[in-house]
């Protein structure tokens, strides 16, 4: 049953019909993007050190990332609203395969379903699928290894997830 299913069953009970709108609403919806749902402020209590601003991109109309530096180091946010249904175990096959020297492991607690891709000498990226069609990853490089920024990914991704 979709989450529109309870609402038009309880709306069908009722005698009130609400009038047509004939204009769109001058406040539009707006999609979240990466910046707005991790702020600098987010991502420098995660890691305990200053970022610069984030600079967003927006690659697509369901689709941007936000990136922070620090010293050397990137930390990148990306979202991403599929029209195709997202398959967790493909993404890591893909991921496998894209970087064999890459690590893959399962992220407990995050989301529908989480995994790092952890990136010896280099940090790690946590992958996060929100939903069958939202996906979420955090990648942390350049400012330890995996075992040292995973805990700031998780902590970031707890702050997205939470506003979106």
């Amino acid at each position: 049953m979709s989450i529109l299913a309870p609402l038009v069953l309880v709306l069908s009970g009722t005698t009130h019909v609400a009038p047509a709108l004939s204009e769109p609403s001058p406040f539009p919806l707006k999609t979240p993007t990466a910046c707005t749902v991790v702020t600098k402020a987010d991502v420098e209590q995660a890691l305990g050190r200053p970022v610069s601003g984030g600079v967003e991109h927006k690659t697509a109309p369901a689709q941007s990332t936000c990136d922070y530096t620090s010293g050397d180091g990137e930390i990148t946010i990306a979202l991403v609203h599929s029209g195709d249904k997202l398959d967790a175990d493909e993404e890591m096959r893909e991921l496998e395969k894209i970087l064999p020297k890459g690590a893959v492991r399962e992220a407990t607690g995050i989301g529908l379903r989480a995994f790092f891709l952890d990136i010896p000498r280099a940090g790690a990226q946590l992958h996060v699928l929100r939903g069958e069609h939202d996906y979420l990853m955090i990648s942390v490089l350049g400012l330890g290894g995996p075992s040292e920024v995973s805990s700031a990914a998780v902590q970031i991704a707890r702050k997205a997830l939470d506003r979106l």
